[in-house]
């Protein structure tokens, strides 16, 4: 989610316990914790392709929220006389706790298990900004003299839209499922991934992997009709292996759990692209990665491609 929401959703949890009070550090913690796993940014002064390295790994782990919370907690002790630690610590984790919680609901996901795994684990619930999230946040917000019942009711609200939303999607899912193994009579189906539009509540994208290709669309939560956006063929030659296993190959593969390779034959020698297809833009998607090989099958050069096709970067064994 974007800045902005992971500190309102911040000051809300706060405010379900507590008057906001911007002198009372608790609520500060709050809010610093809210924000600060994207502190990660800062990478972005290297490279796209350092900062999408790093991007929701180290600073959205189990551990990290953890050292994130401790330091924010010490960092606020020196500015305040009379302190409670214990009590600005725990406010400082919940806020910390809120943004990786709310990151992990969104098909990018977070590496939970770091520095033991860099799996990123994703629920694939709600969008970037989603509103409805906000509107309650806003509530809590903005009508400040609220009852017990009143705070029980936004909870439960909150919790009814995630379970409505994880039963509409598999549902979708079935319906997404029954389509193709109808239109792909002779092609298997190996796994369906259906992930929140990026601005969209009423619509999904959805993934489709056969034996034989990729089929990428969305699909719309009330008709629940899939539309094809792309239909992607799958190559096989033994230079996608290759591809795979280089330093820019198996950036990808870590940065991606959904990609398609292409492979073109050029006259002295043939490129190799890899496609992350959650993300659409336009005609095409945000993140490619080219690979250029000899007609020989050694590799020239490879190329990070993140966001638009027209940012480059040239990927060496040494490229941090």
């Amino acid at each position: 989610m974007d800045p902005i929401s992971h500190a309102i959703i911040g000051l809300s949890i706060y405010g379900l316990q507590q008057t906001p009070e911007i002198s009372n550090p608790a609520l500060l913690g709050t809010i610093i914790g809210a924000l600060a796993p994207d502190f990660d940014i800062v990478t972005k002064i290297r490279s796209d392709y350092v900062y999408l390295k790093h991007h929701r790994v180290e600073t959205h782990s189990l551990l990290g929220v953890v050292v994130i919370s401790v330091l924010i907690t010490l960092g606020l002790s020196f500015f305040y006389p009379m302190f409670a630690f214990g009590e600005v610590l725990i406010w400082t984790l919940i806020g910390t706790l809120s943004h990786i919680l709310f990151d992990l609901l969104n098909s990018y996901g977070v590496a939970l298990l770091y520095p033991f795994s860099s799996k990123k684990f994703s629920l694939n619930l709600i969008t970037i900004y989603d509103p409805v999230v906000l509107l309650l946040s806003g509530y809590v917000l903005f009508l400040s003299k609220r009852t017990l019942h009143e705070n029980l009711s936004v909870t439960f609200i909150f919790f009814l839209y995630l379970i409505l939303k994880e039963i509409n999607k598999k549902s979708l899912t079935k319906k997404i499922g029954s389509y193709y193994r109808n239109e792909c009579i002779n092609a298997k189906i190996n796994r369906i991934n259906v992930m929140p539009s990026d601005y969209s509540v009423i619509k999904w994208d959805y993934i489709v992997c056969t034996e034989k290709e990729y089929i990428v669309g969305e699909i719309k939560s009330y008709n629940g009709f899939p539309r094809a956006f792309k239909r992607l063929a799958k190559t096989f030659d033994p230079i996608i292996e290759k591809t795979e296993n280089e330093v820019l190959g198996l950036y990808f593969k870590n940065f991606t759990p959904i990609f398609h390779v292409e492979f073109e034959q050029e006259k002295n020698g043939f490129i190799v692209k890899m496609i992350d297809l959650r993300y659409k833009v336009k005609n095409g998607f945000k993140h490619h990665a080219m690979f250029y090989y000899s007609d020989n099958s050694q590799l020239i050069k490879s190329v990070f491609h993140p966001f638009n096709m027209d940012n480059q970067i040239e990927v060496r064994k040494n490229t941090l």
